[in-house]
Parts: C-alpha cells; sequence; structure tokens
C-alpha cells in the first residue's frame, strides 16, 4: 500500500500535476523476447539468412558465405518474413498491432 502511494511535498503538488510519465520497457521486452523465440523457431535455411540480414549483411554477403544464389537467399529471406508474419498473426491478431506496441 505504501509502495503505491505518491508523496509531493512541492507546492502546488508540481510533480503530481505536472503530467510526467514514467516509460516502462517491460512489454517491449517481453515481445522482443517472444519474436527471437519466433526467429529461433524457424528451419536453419530460412533462420540463418534472415538473421544475417537483419545483422546488416547484403544479400551478396550472405550468399557468398553461405555458398548459395543470390536469389535462394532474397526467397529465404522473403519466406521467413512470411513465415514470421504469419507466426504473429497467430499470436497476437493483427501485426500493426504488433508493431505498434513494440515500437511504443
Amino acid at each position: 500500500m505504501k509502495r503505491n502511494t505518491l508523496i509531493d511535498n512541492t507546492d502546488n503538488m508540481y510533480f503530481i500535476n505536472s503530467g510526467v510519465t514514467v516509460e516502462n520497457d517491460a512489454e517491449r521486452n517481453i515481445l522482443m523476447t517472444e519474436l527471437k523465440r519466433m526467429i529461433d523457431s524457424l528451419e536453419d535455411n530460412l533462420r540463418i539468412p534472415f538473421e544475417k540480414h537483419y545483422e546488416g549483411y547484403k544479400y551478396q554477403e550472405i550468399a557468398d558465405e553461405l555458398d548459395l544464389p543470390l536469389g535462394t537467399v532474397k526467397s529465404r529471406i522473403f519466406f521467413a518474413r512470411k513465415a514470421l508474419k504469419e507466426m504473429i498473426n497467430m499470436q497476437y491478431g493483427d501485426i500493426d498491432m504488433f508493431k505498434t506496441r513494440l515500437a511504443s
């Protein structure tokens, strides 16, 4: 009870009336953990190129490193994104809502 009580000794209760809010990243951290779990659940042939692309590697660099044709790398990243969108839709419904919650 005492922990939830805010004591403001300033004139005119400045802090209470100032509208200052404290942001908490807990929800975003949970969503990122869930997203990482979803990425980890992808098959390796989709997950590895997707993670490399996410880390900033260019398509050609990924293709050279994995010894794959460029088109194969692009399609695997496309299918990884598609699979992740489906997982997010199954888990959270609307993907736009998920993006909004993750960004805030």
